[in-house]
């Protein structure tokens, strides 16, 4: 099992912790000054899976070895394909990508979850985004009004495409 460990928005890490299951304790690795994230392991139906697969590139060579960040994730090893002992490295535009994906997945689900909440049960927005964000125990690390006003910007354009 090869791991990589690189730094997301706080939120983001908090939602995927929280939405693959894993447990956001720090595994001690050997002595106490080398911690790192539990790793998530992702199945071959998510999105996030593949674009770690299609952006993984060999570790450079004048590039430490040393990981550090506030996610960490098992590298896919595909039947085919990278050997995930060799394509272990994400450079900086990879990590932008593959955090966007991260959050492309987590608005969507965000959306569809407000959206129902309002139309099948009759809750408010504001009463939905509340529980979305202390389901995923994001409470203290994303403001829910700037989630707020980026679900409003969604809306008011999905509603002039259909217009």
């Amino acid at each position: 099992m090869v791991t990589v460990t690189f730094a997301i928005k706080p939120y983001l890490a908090r939602y995927m912790y929280v939405r693959y299951g894993q447990c956001l304790e720090i595994k001690f690795q050997g002595n106490a000054h080398s911690q790192l994230p539990i790793p998530i392991h992702l199945s071959h139906l998510t999105p996030v899976y593949h674009f770690l697969h299609q952006l993984s590139i060999p570790h450079p060579q004048d590039v430490s070895w040393k990981e550090s960040g506030n996610i960490c994730f098992v590298l896919p090893k595909p039947r085919n394909g990278k050997n995930p002992e060799v394509y272990n490295y994400f450079g900086q535009d990879s990590i932008f990508l593959i955090e966007k994906e991260i959050e492309v997945e987590m608005r969507a689900e965000l959306y569809s979850f407000l959206l129902e909440n309002k139309f099948k049960n009759g809750v408010m927005y504001k009463k939905s985004m509340e529980q979305f964000v202390i389901h995923y125990n994001m409470v203290e690390i994303v403001e829910e009004e700037s989630l707020m006003r980026t679900f409003q910007r969604w809306r008011k354009k999905m509603k002039e495409k259909t217009t």
